[in-house]
């Protein structure tokens, strides 16, 4: 298992690489600058992602029916197994090198799905920025009850106000999620 501190070092190369420092994060951009195509299709039940990775190319397929921050959080996740993880061979016709992004990853039972939303928060929600933005925005401190300016933060990033509460969690600067 990588560590926080490591996996938020990856993410922060990802950025100084293609010398990305506005917010929101384009991750659509990242992604076409690693050569990865991002396709957008129907995909089963709660599949939110797939990364598919052959010799020749890479895509990462996103829920066409999820709003548009999941979509970008989902593409922010395959590029944190793209980064760091080599995924489970599969084959069909060649092989290819699939993870998945479903209802699953998010508990706290695969460390390969940890990591790469870590990577995803880690990247969308650089502390730096992070950090700014608070202190920023929310000089009295940050009222978790306070919905709109957390909202707004949020929105300033194009991620979900949840996706916030957690990354704030994480950096410690709110002790508890409220969620």
């Amino acid at each position: 298992m990588q560590t926080t501190k490591k996996i938020e070092q990856k993410a922060n190369e990802l950025l100084k690489m293609f010398e990305i420092d506005e917010i929101p994060i384009p991750v659509y951009e990242i992604a076409n600058n690693l050569g990865i195509i991002v396709q957008e299709e129907e995909l089963e039940g709660e599949m939110s992602g797939i990364l598919l990775r052959d010799i020749d190319k890479t895509i990462i397929g996103v829920n066409s029916k999820h709003y548009p921050n999941r979509k970008r959080f989902t593409i922010a996740h395959e590029l944190g197994h793209f980064v760091m993880h080599k995924g489970n061979p599969v084959h069909i016709d060649r092989t290819f090198r699939v993870n998945f992004r479903d209802k699953n990853s998010s508990l706290a039972n695969n460390i390969d799905e940890i990591e790469a939303n870590a990577f995803a928060a880690a990247l969308l929600m650089p502390e730096k920025k992070i950090k700014q933005v608070v202190n920023k925005k929310l000089k009295q401190g940050i009222d978790i009850e306070e919905s709109d300016e957390l909202a707004s933060i949020a929105d300033m990033f194009k991620v979900s106000k949840q996706s916030l509460l957690i990354r704030l969690f994480k950096l410690g600067l709110i002790e508890d999620l409220g969620i």
